[in-house]
């Protein structure tokens, strides 16, 4: 470990001004800030395209998918309010900075809007905070004025490593701190999300990810602070909401 990796000064990351959880009014609003997601590594090229048009149907905020569908998907949604999101370091996160930064940039190449990045959790987890943030920062400035997220997995850390991520995450300069990959469990709660928005205190969005399934689900946890929501069923979450909001 490097020494420096214990003199991570960061973790002041504050917000100007009270900051209150979104409201959501209108099933439009509720759309838009979904990034629906298609990243199971099976998907047939017919199952992206199918997932792309209710995307476009639903007017959903983004859509994310793996860099093997980012040029195809290209093609589908531009000229469309719907953005193009790509993962990357995903599932794991432990993917050699260069290789993450060789993503970023075949993403931009390819028309990317959005870049969702796994953190590196291992090195976060053995405390080398300031490799962590060195990385976030590299990645940061190679997405240049695109949306960047980066995904810190609160289920695998403690409440203390996930203010300690949130902050680092902000002190990066991402757009948002995200919870969750979706492929381990569990995914985003509401805790969670409320922890990490009252730590960074607007400073940086709070998106929740992982095991969103209804619109009860989505609505808990816009109130505790989250301000986008990725999730596989955005269908059907819409489709409950034009029944009960």
């Amino acid at each position: 470990m490097n020494k420096e990796d214990k003199q991570y000064s960061g973790g002041q990351s504050e917000g100007t001004g009270e900051v209150v959880p979104l409201r959501i009014a209108s099933t439009a609003q509720l759309a838009r800030i979904i990034d629906a997601a298609m990243l199971r590594p099976q998907a047939t090229r017919t199952e992206v395209e199918v997932f792309l048009e209710e995307a476009l149907l639903y007017n959903f905020g983004a859509v994310f998918l793996h860099p093997t569908w980012i040029g195809d998907a290209r093609q589908i949604v531009k000229g469309t309010p719907v953005k193009l999101g790509i993962a990357i370091g995903y599932p794991h996160g432990a993917h050699l900075t260069e290789t993450k930064l060789a993503e970023i940039d075949q993403g931009l190449e390819m028309g990317a809007d959005e870049f969702d990045m796994v953190a590196n959790i291992g090195r976060l987890r053995s405390g080398e905070h300031m490799s962590v943030a060195k990385e976030l920062e590299r990645c940061r400035r190679s997405v240049e004025d695109k949306i960047f997220k980066v995904i810190i997995e609160t289920g695998w850390l403690s409440d203390e490593e996930k203010r300690l991520a949130a902050h680092i995450v902000a002190d990066a300069g991402a757009d948002f701190v995200k919870t969750s990959t979706g492929v381990t469990a569990p995914g985003a709660t509401a805790p969670d999300v409320a922890l990490l928005f009252e730590a960074i205190k607007g400073k940086t969005g709070v998106k929740a990810s992982g095991g969103i399934r209804s619109l009860e689900q989505t609505l808990e946890l816009v109130k505790a602070g989250a301000t986008r929501i990725g999730t596989s069923s955005g269908r059907i979450i819409v489709e409950e909401a034009k029944k009960n909001l």
